[in-house]
């Protein structure tokens, strides 16, 4: 695979020297096993890489829960949980408790007390949302050292007459502290009642997941971690935020609902996307309807997500259910791994969550999306294909009752490793979620990663299942199956296509005359900004859009060329006028076409299929190029005849000689 194997300092872990908390670091260090189910052990097939490290034998009566996990700049990481000392409730008795894997080990340090009380003044310690601070250039400057873990928890008092219930009504407050030894000691917790709280709040929570640092724009050094909260019958959501490494915070975005049927918007995890805006990933509480209708993620949707233009301040818009997500109202964590403006081959943003609408909550897996959240991988695909999830824990089978998959999954949260890997801190049990916290180490094999094909500006787009290679006009091509193969240039800060001229050209040899078929397809769809061509058979054209604020301009051809030969088409656009040429000859042309053609929202460019999935190519493609100019018609056909790259003006070139699998060379026919 072409992605460089280089990856950022990313966020640090924590770890704190007080009080052991009772769990041995014999039990905690040795691989994972099921604990009743010989066939759930079998069908783990992660085991070897997995660890214990918190369990919970006996559950309810105590139980560990809530996961947070983080990279310290030393390469240490560190594993928070809330230990609920006499029942699983929440509210009740509960310390904060972490175990770290210092720099280079192999076995991690027994577990103990970052945050706690005692038997005659219980109290809730909980809610872990550490982040890690990094000194950027450019950032405002702080006292704060380099590599400070920055932790948000909460705190509610806890009568010691019942402190296994769960004290719903008591008042919550969020607290702050640090560690600048990458997690080995901890400064006193400071209250936030002043910064981040209100008198008429009731329940609060910060996280529980790790926070995350911006990189990028104006904003870039800032600390960001998501509160969510009650105010009488409403539910509140927001951003915290700080500019000094933690030192003082502010209240961000915020936005309150009625907690009405398909809005009731929970926990929240944070991810700056490559433009510099925060996705916000949001837990959908909404559980009503009929078994049928919760059942469909399409009609009950468990996921929200907003959107942050301005560093965390405001939402830009609130929140949106996110439909076709398949998940249980239930916490799940976010995570960027890869960025093309920081040298990867690719986008990447990866959630973990269980995978099933309903309760209970079963089969946990770690989702990605390349398009920068607009699209994820699923969970009814073929088991190892890039369009599917990978489940981390119990057969994937899921035809297989819960009874027999034993693979109950919970809350969780994730760290990219050095090297690349990913580290999943998750809730699981053969019986209970709340049984145990393991461990995870997934590579790119695990997480089904998608092959690339080199971009000779020095990137690589995303190749998918259902594409290989072959014969092509100029060398190899790049074959679609029609069904789940297509190619997508990454995301790019500056968009490829932007609001001046510009050629988009390629060879296409198809023979599928019945369905509409994308040959590419560059951001937008439904009235949004975009630009596109596809081959109509059913309609005997070819067609290609371009639409701008202005409006929409369409050129068609008057055949739709599905004769099993190759065939060279371009769209120009020339000062407004969109002209679509077939075999060097110019086809259709019209007028009106100038302006911006992508919005606001960062998207990819995709060849074989439309932004949502449809439209999918069933045929050949090669020497796919972009141009930041209006080639001439001599251009075109010197371009056509030649396969030159010597025209100027050349933003993107993918000659489809290979493609290029994780861990292997691939150039299959």
């Amino acid at each position: 695979m072409t992605t460089d194997s280089r990856r950022r300092p990313r966020r640090p872990r924590y770890r704190a020297a007080l009080l052991a908390v009772g769990v041995t670091a014999a039990a905690a260090l040795i691989p994972v096993r099921a604990a009743a189910d010989a066939t759930a052990a079998a069908a783990d097939r992660l085991e070897a890489k997995t660890t214990v490290l918190f369990s919970t034998p006996y559950v309810p009566a105590g139980c560990y829960r809530v996961p947070a996990i983080v990279r310290a700049v030393d390469g240490s990481l560190l594993a928070f949980a809330e230990r609920r000392i006499h029942t699983c409730a929440d509210k009740s008795h509960m310390d904060l408790v972490v175990r770290r894997l210092p720099a280079g080990a192999t076995q991690w340090l027994p577990a103990e007390t970052v945050l706690g009380s005692t038997p005659e003044s219980p109290a809730t310690w909980g809610n872990p949302g550490p982040v890690v601070y990094r000194k950027l250039p450019g950032a405002p400057a702080t006292s704060a050292p380099d590599g400070r873990i920055v932790m948000m928890s909460t705190h509610n008092p806890v009568d010691p007459a019942t402190p296994g219930r769960n004290h719903e009504g008591y008042p919550r407050t969020p607290y702050v502290l640090h560690s600048d030894d990458n997690g080995v000691t901890w400064s006193p917790a400071r209250s936030l009642y002043e910064e981040l709280d209100d008198p008429s709040w009731g329940h609060l929570q910060t996280a529980p997941v790790h926070g995350i640092q911006l990189t990028r724009g104006a904003h870039a050094g800032r600390l960001a971690v998501g509160v969510n909260y009650r105010v009488g019958s409403m539910f509140g959501l927001m951003i915290a935020y700080s500019d000094d490494a933690g030192t003082t915070w502010h209240k961000g975005a915020q936005v309150e609902y009625p907690p009405v049927a398909r809005q009731n918007v929970g926990e929240l995890s944070l991810v700056e996307l490559a433009n510099g805006d925060i996705l916000v990933w949001g837990r959908q509480n909404t559980n009503t309807g009929t078994p049928e209708e919760l059942a469909d993620p399409n009609v009950v949707p468990h996921r929200s997500i907003a959107i942050s233009k301005d560093g965390g301040e405001t939402y830009h818009g609130g929140y949106t259910n996110l439909p076709g997500f398949e998940a249980p109202p239930i916490q799940s964590a976010s995570l960027r791994t890869d960025a093309t403006d920081e040298g990867d081959a690719y986008n990447r943003i990866l959630v973990s969550a269980p995978s099933v609408n309903q309760e209970p909550r079963i089969r946990p897996t770690v989702r990605a999306s390349f398009d920068e959240g607009r699209t994820w991988q699923g969970v009814d695909t073929p088991l190892h294909s890039t369009d599917e999830g990978v489940q981390v824990y119990g057969t994937n089978d899921r035809r297989v009752p819960v009874q027999e998959c034993a693979c109950y999954g919970g809350y969780s949260d994730m760290v990219e490793l050095p090297g690349g890997d990913v580290g999943l801190l998750y809730e699981r049990g053969t019986t209970d979620y709340r049984s145990e916290i393991a461990f995870v180490r997934l590579d790119d094999r695990d997480l089904h990663t998608p092959g690339t094909t080199p971009d000779v500006p020095g990137r690589s787009a995303l190749v998918f299942d259902g594409v290989t290679t072959t014969h092509g006009v100029y060398g190899r091509a790049l074959a679609f199956d029609g069904q789940r193969g297509r190619v997508q240039l990454p995301y790019r800060t500056a968009p490829v296509l932007g609001s001046g001229d510009f050629t988009v050209s390629t060879w296409i040899r198809y023979d599928d005359d019945t369905r509409d078929q994308a040959i590419f397809w560059a951001y937008g769809q439904d009235g949004e900004p975009q630009v596109w061509l596809r081959a109509e058979p059913g309609s005997d054209r070819i067609r290609g859009m371009v639409t701008t604020a202005a409006g929409s301009v369409a050129v068609t051809s008057d055949g739709a060329y599905a004769d099993g030969r190759w065939h060279h088409v371009a769209l120009r656009r020339q000062r407004g006028t969109v002209a679509l040429f077939v075999d060097g000859l110019r086809v259709g042309s019209g007028s009106g076409a100038a302006g911006a053609v992508q919005g606001d929202d960062p998207t990819p460019i995709y060849l074989g299929q439309r932004p949502d999935g449809a439209n999918r190519f069933h045929g050949r493609m090669d020497e796919f190029r972009i141009y930041d100019r209006a080639l001439s018609g001599a251009e075109l056909t010197w371009l056509r005849i030649s396969n030159t790259n010597g025209i100027p003006g050349r933003t993107a070139h993918l000659p489809m000689d290979a493609v290029i699998r994780p861990g292997a060379w691939s150039s299959s026919s």
